[in-house]
């Protein structure tokens, strides 16, 4: 028994001088500040701390300047493409410097990256979606292809939502001619009809250019004398406006303005909340943004344009800088026509919305509606908006208006008709 307990003992002395060692390691360590443990991976991301690295390169091709911003900076640059989820309702303005690109290190395209993105947020589409459009040589198989073009369209589909309330159905007629007078048996107008030739005219105008630059690309690629309207919150408008104006299209300005249904705002928006030197104010900042523009249209603006004091407020901005109104007419209510004829501004209306249902044979449909008007008034005023199958049939029915004796006219020669001295 004296062996045994002698051995136990000689055990434990041993495992105390062992632990003891370890012990005396470990506190040298920290006395050097190794760390032995590796950090622990963070769960949550913060916005507050995300840099976002841009890229600039100078025209004289010097070596990359690198500018870094902070995520908040960033999404007043990119609120569409990026920051859907992260923008304040009470944002209403932002710099918007055409010269810079922002380039985001994401990962490179492959096909499980695309079918991951159709399950995600709008976000990701459309940041996929845009990754897309930068990569046009890409060699994939057809099933990968159908994939991208799925892709492609349900970020169409999410743009074509975004920021847009409902777009009436009705086809309007021409403005009347006003007090007309009876004399014997005829009746007499206080002032001849406008005339457009001989033969009617119609002016397409296409919104919600700018914001997704293939399907804006697309309607610059008709080469036609359309009419192309441009919301205030593109990204590189000079770049896409440049690329219309080459294609023999008229710009024009979309501007967004408050409407009745509950829909998102846009990042620039005229609202009734607003006093009137606060809308001229926004207003003008808008307008800073482009160069040339022939004159202004209403985005969505259902209740903003039923307001007299506040479309009186934008016709006295439109005055100053010399620009006409056309009336998206998403009110019966609208108010734009009085204000405009009070400030001596301007003015026209659409007749028909062509495209409310992404459908090539219906907007074919009621391009024939907007040729009917002009068959019976000499003009009309058709809207669009640059989607998939606007483009499309577009496309078939741009060829056809000679053979039909329709004159395809930019909406300021009609405007010009339409308010002579104006």
């Amino acid at each position: 028994m004296t062996d045994i307990s002698g051995r136990q003992r000689l055990i434990r002395l041993v495992r105390k001088i062992f632990c003891g060692a370890v012990i005396c390691l470990g506190a040298y360590y920290v006395y050097l500040g190794l760390d032995l443990l590796p950090p622990e991976p963070s769960l949550e991301a913060d916005n507050t701390n995300i840099e976002i690295v841009f890229e600039e390169v100078p025209e004289d091709d010097a070596e990359t300047r690198q500018l870094r911003l902070s995520f908040e900076e960033y999404c007043k640059r990119n609120p569409i493409s990026t920051c859907w989820d992260n923008r304040q309702t009470t944002d209403f303005l932002y710099d918007d410097d055409n010269e810079q690109i922002a380039i985001i290190k994401s990962e490179e395209f492959s096909p499980e990256l695309l079918e991951k993105a159709m399950q995600a947020s709008p976000k990701e589409i459309n940041r996929v979606a845009e990754m897309l459009e930068d990569k046009k040589d890409l060699q994939v198989d057809e099933k990968t292809k159908e994939l991208i073009s799925a892709l492609q369209d349900l970020n169409q589909n999410i743009l074509d939502q975004l920021y847009e309330e409902e777009l009436p159905e009705d086809v309007l007629e021409a403005r009347p001619i006003s007090n007309p007078k009876l004399i014997g048996k005829s009746i007499i107008p206080a002032h001849k009809p406008p005339y457009f030739g001989e033969n009617p005219v119609i002016a397409v105008v296409i919104d919600d250019m700018g914001i997704s630059a293939k399907r804006t690309a697309d309607i610059a690629s008709l080469k036609a004398p359309l009419t192309v309207s441009f919301l205030t919150y593109g990204r590189n408008l000079d770049k896409q406006i440049e690329n219309s104006r080459l294609s023999g299209q008229e710009i024009m300005i979309h501007v967004p303005m408050e409407a009745h249904s509950v829909v998102d705002e846009a990042p620039d928006v005229l609202t009734t909340q607003m006093s009137q030197q606060e809308i001229q104010q926004n207003l003008l900042a808008m307008l800073g943004k482009f160069h040339d523009a022939k004159g202004i249209n209403n985005h969505m603006g259902s209740k903003l344009t039923e307001d007299m004091k506040r479309m009186s407020a934008v016709m006295d901005v439109l005055k100053e800088k010399g620009l006409f109104f056309l009336d998206s007419k998403t009110s019966a209510k609208s108010k734009a026509e009085e204000a405009a004829e009070k400030a001596g501004i301007a003015y026209a209306h659409r007749h028909v919305f062509i495209d409310n249902n992404n459908d090539k044979a219906y907007i074919l449909g009621q391009l024939a509606k907007a040729e009917n008007v002009a068959r019976k008034n000499g003009y009309a005023i058709a809207i669009g908006h640059p989607k998939t199958q606007t483009f499309a049939a577009l496309k078939d029915w741009l060829p056809s208006l000679e053979e039909k004796g329709i004159v395809l006219m930019p909406l300021s020669k009609i405007v010009a008709i339409l308010n002579p001295g104006k």
